[in-house]
């Protein structure tokens, strides 16, 4: 987030628009979503080691919800005298704000699968596999719609009932409602993740307002390499301190390696491209998520093999 800001600030002033410091901070988080789908996809198929993989999957996750909400508490931001001013009073506001949408939306997603376990689990729905499907889902798209619909974050409170409700709920499902759950949901995830890449490559070339501004595109490539860095490496070490079972090198430069921007920058992007610097925004986040999607995500298999990181196969043999 720091790297973003710095490397932008006087970037985003080349060409003589309102580029303001509260402009940077919306880029620096909307960049900040990493979204390694394609690498988890890969490791899955590899049988990569479980650790690794549960690295890069919690990292997205955590990181995702903490910049959807982050990005969320910046463009509320709206002071009436100055609406680009960003002092101390500011920085608390919007720190107040992160924290009670966080919150919030941390609340209305757990307590949707609270209430979705205790009505699996004290009826008698799993006599009825196709109704126990249907109230499963549409209580976890309630989530989603309620906390949009009380100003919170949809996306946030969704993951949490998620979260939830596979620890508790799952597990009060029918067989037949197990499958047919597990079924629905890789199917929606499939399909929705064709629809978005779809539509990222259609916006490539049917957006209007397209603002290619060359040192911006080569300051935010900069910048998402070298936050990255500072983002592994020192997390590693700290963590390596107080661990047994130590972060290995290769799996540091592997999780530096599988650092791809994806759905969650794309749709944080083009919710906002009115302003002439949001439209330079999103085409640069566009752009950094295409390369880092075909040069990363296609490269994952050959750095593996480089990094002489095993299968969980290989390993147990």
């Amino acid at each position: 987030m720091y790297g973003f800001v710095k490397a932008m600030v006087h970037i985003g002033q080349l060409k003589g628009w309102e580029f303001h410091f509260t402009d940077c901070l919306f880029f620096g988080s909307l960049m900040s979503a990493t979204d390694p789908v394609t690498v988890l996809a890969i490791f899955h198929e590899l049988h990569v080691d479980t650790d690794l993989y549960t690295l890069l999957f919690g990292e997205s996750v955590l990181n995702d919800a903490v910049a959807i909400v982050l990005t969320y508490s910046i463009s509320i931001y709206s002071p009436k005298e100055n609406p680009n001013a960003f002092d101390a009073a500011a920085f608390f506001q919007s720190v107040g704000n992160f924290l009670g949408i966080f919150a919030g939306s941390f609340a209305m997603g757990s307590s949707y699968a609270v209430v979705t376990a205790l009505l699996t689990k004290f009826t008698k729905l799993c006599e009825f596999p196709m109704l126990e499907t249907g109230l499963f889902f549409l209580l976890s798209w309630s989530a989603f719609l309620s906390a949009e619909a009380a100003g919170l974050t949809g996306i946030v409170a969704v993951l949490f009932c998620g979260v939830t409700q596979a620890h508790y709920t799952y597990n009060n499902l029918s067989p037949d409602s197990k499958m047919r759950t597990k079924q629905l949901f890789e199917f929606m995830n499939f399909l929705a993740e064709n629809v978005i890449f779809c539509y990222m490559g259609l916006a490539l070339f049917t957006f209007q307002n397209h603002i290619f501004n060359a040192l911006f595109i080569f300051g935010a490539f900069v910048a998402v390499f070298i936050a990255r860095a500072c983002n592994i490496y020192p997390l590693s070490f700290l963590l390596n301190l107080g661990r047994k079972q130590k972060i290995p090198r290769n799996f540091q430069h592997m999780m530096m390696f599988s650092g791809l921007r994806g759905a969650i920058a794309f749709a944080l992007a083009i919710r906002d491209t009115e302003s002439q610097p949001k439209q330079m925004m999103f085409t640069t986040a566009l752009l950094v998520v295409f390369f880092t999607v075909w040069v990363f995500g296609g490269g994952t298999t050959p750095m593996l093999t480089w990094l002489q990181i095993s299968n969980t196969t290989t390993k147990g043999t």
